[in-house]
């Protein structure tokens, strides 16, 4: 009995602890950053990504398991006392958090997919730790990964939505960083619909290919926007959607 009183570790563990899960943390956020600016659509960049990214979703649930766990055996009675009152109260944020991370471990999620769910049609916009937002017709929704769980989901291929486009583009030789530059350039382009932020990528083994993924804010900006690539000396065309 008197075991369930004893501290097993202290404040000082605990903070040790959030120290180095949370360093090794942000190591490898930089690492998915830095692969996902300069990814390509294969070779080793491409499987790095597609290694460290999904890691990186069951790691920060793992991390804050660890944390709990060291918080509790400070003082068991009293923090585990605490810690199951505030797992009731945000019992459902913790539901949708931990759906989320099943759901993202599918590498199709993305924005910029075009999704169906049990009341909306869209393209993903945005992505956040307890849901996601589609963008229809109608405007912007909420679903929340619960919800996709249970009621399930699917990924619309054929017919576009919106002003959502996927491009090839070829790069001019003497930019040194086409990627890096082309992003700077889409940055204070008029055209784009800012709900969605272009991704970008290499091609192939070299830089002279990039393929882009973005939305136009309307369909008759996509003829400003190639005529404007083609100014900056991009030349794109149109890839199967």
């Amino acid at each position: 009995m008197n075991d369930l009183f004893r501290a097993y570790y202290s404040w000082t563990d605990l903070l040790l602890a959030a120290v180095l899960l949370y360093g090794i943390y942000a190591v490898l956020v930089l690492v998915r950053e830095r692969l996902q600016r300069t990814k390509r659509v294969e070779g080793f960049r491409a499987g790095a990504y597609n290694v460290v990214a999904p890691f990186l979703l069951l790691y920060q649930p793992l991390t804050v398991l660890v944390l709990a766990l060291f918080f509790v055996f400070i003082n068991p009675v009293l923090h585990g006392t605490v810690l199951l009152l505030l797992i009731a109260a945000g019992f459902s944020r913790i539901r949708d958090y931990l759906s989320g991370r099943i759901i993202l471990f599918n590498p199709l999620i993305t924005v910029g997919k075009r999704m169906r769910t049990e009341k909306h049609k869209g393209v993903i916009s945005r992505i956040s730790r307890i849901g996601l937002y589609l963008q229809t017709g109608e405007g912007l929704h909420f679903v929340n990964y619960t919800t996709l769980l249970t009621r399930g989901y699917s990924l619309i291929t054929g017919k576009d939505i919106g002003g959502y486009y996927q491009l090839h583009l070829t790069a001019p030789a003497e930019v040194e960083h086409p990627l890096q530059d082309l992003a700077d350039r889409l940055t204070t382009t008029p055209y784009l619909d800012r709900s969605f932020k272009p991704e970008l990528a290499y091609g192939g083994r070299e830089q002279q290919r990039i393929d882009a993924r973005l939305s136009v804010r309307e369909e008759k900006h996509l003829t400003e926007l190639l005529a404007l690539l083609n100014e900056w000396g991009y030349p794109a065309t149109i890839a199967k959607r």
